[in-house]
């Protein structure tokens, strides 16, 4: 991904410039609502399925960054009204993204437990008999290992 920088010079490169970049922003709002919707309703596969579609328009928005960085103050100037939308934009953008990840988590968290969950009861069913020794007493149950893999990425 090489950032392709825009000279900002008037006030059309500047507009055009903040419009460009709100409908990057829109597009990655738009994803990850939609990804945040898919896995709230345990549809990760789907979820999964936006991988593209974000890295896109991520790779959109970084893209951006080095003429916004370089030229904040005079696109500020030239496009007083479009760089305080793409300053709400980016707010909205904050909102969505920390609402994502905190579902991911979620998610995540849910994932784990039940895992543990089912590791725990194939360990609880991997214990064997209670067996009685020659002594009469509880013979130790030689522990058996279970063959249990998963994978925790999400």
């Amino acid at each position: 991904m090489t950032p392709v920088k825009t000279i900002v010079r008037d006030a059309d490169t500047a507009r055009n410039f903040c419009i460009d970049l709100s409908a990057t922003v829109d597009a990655l709002i738009s994803v990850l609502e939609e990804e945040t919707a898919l896995v709230r309703s345990a549809r990760l596969s789907a979820a999964t399925a936006l991988g593209s579609a974000k890295f896109e328009a991520s790779e959109r928005y970084l893209k951006s960054y080095p003429t916004l960085r370089d030229s904040a103050g005079e696109i500020a100037r030239l496009a007083p009204n479009e760089i305080d939308h793409l300053r709400e934009r980016h707010h909205a953008l904050e909102s969505a993204l920390s609402h994502n990840l905190a579902v991911l988590a979620t998610a995540r968290t849910v994932s784990e437990t039940l895992i543990r969950g089912i590791a725990d009861i194939f360990e609880a069913e991997g214990a064997g008999p209670t067996v009685y020794g020659a002594d009469g007493q509880h013979a130790p149950t030689p522990r058996r290992g279970t063959a249990f893999s998963c994978n925790l990425a999400l």
